[in-house]
């Protein structure tokens, strides 16, 4: 259920009508209380390098949690829950992940930004995955190119 949260949440998000009550409430919980808002104009954004992005993976509490995704950098701090020390999603926290998140995958093998050895449906996928992450957490920086 943990890789497959982006999909569960979109999938209650588009059949409200129909889902539980309780259903409900967390995903209206989760649409009002943690929206990707004050995004930063592309001028204004750090560029992070991999190695930089690795001071962000939770450890630090003082610290925001950032992810790079896309190749963009995005602040998931507010999704703590699953990207804090110990939680499942932890494991992409500090990283470059793009790949592992598109092809639903915790190994540490996939964590890379590399996709253009992907098909179609999997490019499917990973526009998907862009848009879930782009419009839920705000961007607070981009990735140098580093062609991975």
């Amino acid at each position: 259920m943990a890789i497959s949260w982006p999909l569960t949440e979109r999938h209650f998000s588009s059949s409200m009508p129909n889902c539980p009550s309780a259903i409900k409430r967390l995903v209206t919980y989760f649409q009002r209380d943690h929206p990707a808002k004050d995004r930063v104009d592309a001028e204004n954004l750090k560029i992070y390098t991999l190695e930089e992005l690795k001071k962000y993976d939770g450890s630090d509490a003082s610290s925001p949690i950032l992810l790079a995704v896309g190749g963009k950098v995005l602040d998931v701090t507010t999704g703590s829950k699953f990207y804090g020390v110990g939680k499942t999603y932890n494991i992409f926290a500090g990283t470059a992940c793009t790949r592992a998140l598109a092809i639903s995958s915790l190994e540490k093998q996939d964590i890379s930004d590399k996709v253009d050895d992907f098909n179609e449906e999997q490019r499917k996928e990973l526009q998907s995955i862009l848009k879930f992450y782009h419009e839920k957490y705000p961007t607070v920086g981009v990735l140098e190119d580093t062609n991975t």
